[in-house]
């Protein structure tokens, strides 16, 4: 059976924010969707902004328009069935309407020197499972999670390199009672990598809220809330605001030395290490070696994603506990206000945050009423 790894790259998420009405917008995007072979325009193609709570199809005529609220650093993707994925990134630094001409390439994806797996037999399923492993995690959060289109999914095995490969044939519709979000995810790599031992998943997830009554709907802000206390988002968020400190966050820097990992004890200012960004919206972070990262205000118990939330407490019992570092080659993470990532693929995460995937995953539009970023 197919096993998840120790670590795992971060998500290729991005962006923010929430669609208003038209008229109270003054960021706008609109543009037309068309297949690039023959200029006939598709309807009902998906436009959202990744990560977010943004979202509209285009009409009968391939148009569409979308609505930001503030300005920022987001990703257009556009998806239709049979298609390759439409990606481009678009910043906002003051209110300007941006019009897009998008034109689809069919999707003639090929996989050469890999096995097919058969579907839906027993072998099928055991790798199913495994992915949902990998893909949604083991919290309770995830564990109220389900993919209500698994048939999509298929699986392939690159046995002279023993690389194990997911993939989807339609985005994947994922149900999080936990959260409360219905969630559209088009899925643009699921890897492991054997001999390397880490796993790595990217693509491109939109919410919408699902409908429920007052109780649920209380149990769902206040789950979000756990989620979202702790995560990446949280901490880049926290790290722009220099306010690591104050939400919880203690870092130490670790270093490799001939097979033998030495942990500073000393805490370290990482803020120290903050420079700023390519944009005037972004901030970098440039460091070596490895970050180790506690939060000190959230438990987990010695059952691997188990949460007892004690987020006004600190105390000195088990502690989330994450670490990251850059790939080779990298220097940097550059990030904005809300913990949005420029560079998500630059770096890799283990122990807590690798633990935590779609099951615990909020959009980046998401407002905690407690976090510093106000």
């Amino acid at each position: 059976m197919i096993r998840v790894q120790t670590l795992t790259l971060a998500f290729l998420f991005i962006v923010t924010l929430s669609v208003f009405g038209q008229n109270a917008s003054q960021f706008v995007i609109k543009g037309n969707v068309a297949d690039k072979q023959t200029g006939e325009t598709l309807p009902y193609a998906s436009v959202f902004l990744a990560n977010t709570t943004v979202g509209t199809v285009s009409n009968d005529q391939g148009d569409f328009v979308l609505n930001v609220p503030k300005s920022g650093s987001y990703d257009l993707i556009i998806k239709f069935a049979g298609y390759k994925t439409f990606t481009q990134s678009i910043q906002f630094f003051e209110p300007q309407t941006i019009e897009v001409t998008v034109k689809l390439d069919v999707d003639t994806r090929q996989v050469s020197g890999v096995t097919v797996m058969a579907k839906k037999d027993e072998k099928w399923r055991r790798n199913l499972e495994d992915f949902k492993i990998g893909f949604l995690g083991t919290s309770p959060f995830a564990e109220q999670c389900k993919i209500l289109n698994e048939e999509v999914i298929d699986f392939y095995f690159d046995e002279e390199n023993n690389i194990f490969e997911a993939f989807a044939s339609e985005p994947l519709i994922i149900e999080n009672k936990a959260l409360g979000y219905r969630i559209k995810y088009v899925l643009e790599g699921y890897y492991v990598y054997f001999n390397e031992k880490y796993s790595s998943y990217w693509g491109y997830p939109s919410y919408e809220e699902l409908r429920g009554d007052k109780k649920p709907r209380a149990r769902w802000l206040k789950n979000r809330e756990i989620a979202y206390l702790g995560s990446v988002d949280h901490f880049f968020s926290s790290l722009f605001n220099n306010n690591l400190k104050k939400d919880g966050y203690v870092v130490q820097m670790a270093r490799d030395i001939e097979g033998k990992r030495y942990l500073d004890r000393n805490e370290l200012d990482l803020y120290q290490f903050v420079k700023p960004g390519a944009t005037v919206n972004s901030k970098r972070l440039e460091f070596e070696h490895i970050l180790y990262v506690t939060y000190t205000k959230e438990l987990v118990s010695e059952e691997i994603g188990s949460v007892i939330n004690v987020s006004k407490v600190p105390v000195s019992g088990n502690k989330q506990r994450s670490q990251f570092y850059l790939l080779e080659g990298k220097t940097f993470i550059e990030f904005e206000k809300n913990g949005y990532v420029y560079n998500p693929l630059d770096y890799l995460v283990a122990d807590y945050w690798a633990i935590e995937k779609m099951g615990d995953l909020m959009p980046i539009d998401y407002i905690n009423t407690r976090s510093t970023d106000k």
